[in-house]
């Protein structure tokens, strides 16, 4: 089945029974991610078995075609439901998946495949025979417009009864991550610290709630890993106390995910000064410079790269006694060492 626009809201909130696999394209990257979070959680329902979710990169499925069929058939060490979540930027696992697809379609036992796709076209085969299967779904997510985003987080901020003044929402609308999910999250811390203030959050609020120190170090450090500068980013993480390395991972994925974006601009022929401006939410005004730098410099393949090295660690992180501060140190510099 085909899905877009507004009936992905309903599909999300309610995805059919028999539903068995999706995939999740267009060129919204981070609704995109947004979405395979909570299609995931379905999948599972609600379990927390780290072990219950395999995650393959498209390099990974092209080496060796059978891994996506085995991860699919194998069995949680719990018991419990299982996914298979594949991240693909081009063709390369194309037919694996398509195979997938067709057993799970035939009944064929086996967990819900997840794919995260790039920006595909409608005329894809992949997008078809999503789009045309049973017990599948394909979902587009197109770039939000300014008005759109806007109007999410007016519609969340009413539903939390916080109330922000034009000042204030044009200052949130700027400051708020590009991740729907710590978006969201952003805008709850607001709605608690307003609770019996008295009066609507102001600018001021806005930036001494949502940029605090440790913030600060993972975007230096984030910075820093992108521009190819591993010690010093190394350095910014081991200033921050308390380090949780997931949080830091995805610190940078979310730069990666603005430079994917930038870069996906760039190769349809917008200028890299251009591209950043474009942006949404927007880069701040003091880092346009040194972002369409960076987007000059990070290839497809090289953000494909950054991805599936980010995502190991985040797996790791997630195991029992993992050393997260020092695995997320590791990730940080593997991510400025592909620019070497």
């Amino acid at each position: 089945m085909k899905v877009s626009g507004a009936a992905i809201r309903r599909f999300l909130e309610k995805p059919d029974k028999n539903l068995r696999a999706a995939l999740l394209f267009g060129p919204n990257a981070s609704l995109i991610h947004e979405a395979a979070e909570r299609l995931t959680a379905w999948a599972l329902k609600g379990s927390d078995d780290p072990y219950a979710v395999t995650k393959l990169g498209e390099d990974e499925i092209k080496r060796d075609g059978a891994r996506l069929a085995d991860a699919l058939v194998a069995q949680s060490l719990l018991g419990g439901p299982t996914l298979v979540w594949a991240r693909i930027d081009g063709k390369g696992a194309d037919a694996a998946i398509l195979e997938a697809l067709q057993g799970l379609e035939r009944g064929e036992p086996g967990g819900f495949l997840l794919v995260e796709g790039g920006d595909l076209g409608g005329s894809s085969e992949l997008v078809k025979s999503f789009n045309n299967a049973a017990n599948a779904a394909g979902l587009v997510f197109y770039e939000e417009t300014e008005a759109e985003r806007a109007q999410f987080v007016r519609e969340y901020a009413h539903a939390l009864g916080l109330s922000l003044g034009r000042e204030a929402l044009e200052r949130l609308l700027v400051a708020l991550p590009s991740d729907r999910g710590l978006a969201r999250s952003e805008i709850e811390k607001l709605a608690l610290y307003g609770e019996g203030l008295g009066r609507p959050i102001s600018s001021d609020d806005i930036d001494a709630l949502l940029v605090d120190e440790s913030e600060g170090a993972l975007d230096a450090a984030s910075m820093d890993a992108v521009s190819g500068r591993a010690a010093r980013a190394v350095e910014a993480l081991a200033r921050i106390d308390g380090l949780s390395g997931v949080s830091a991972i995805r610190a940078l994925e979310r730069r990666m995910l603005q430079l994917q974006d930038a870069r996906a601009m760039m190769d349809d022929g917008l200028g890299a000064a251009d591209a950043v401006t474009k942006l949404r939410p927007p880069v701040f005004w003091k880092e346009r410079d040194a972002f369409a730098a960076q987007a000059r410099a990070w290839t497809a393949k090289r953000l494909s790269a950054a991805f599936d090295l980010l995502w190991a660690a985040e797996i790791r992180c997630k195991q029992a006694g993992a050393p997260q501060a020092l695995i997320a140190a590791d990730a940080f510099r593997g991510v400025a060492n592909l620019l070497r």
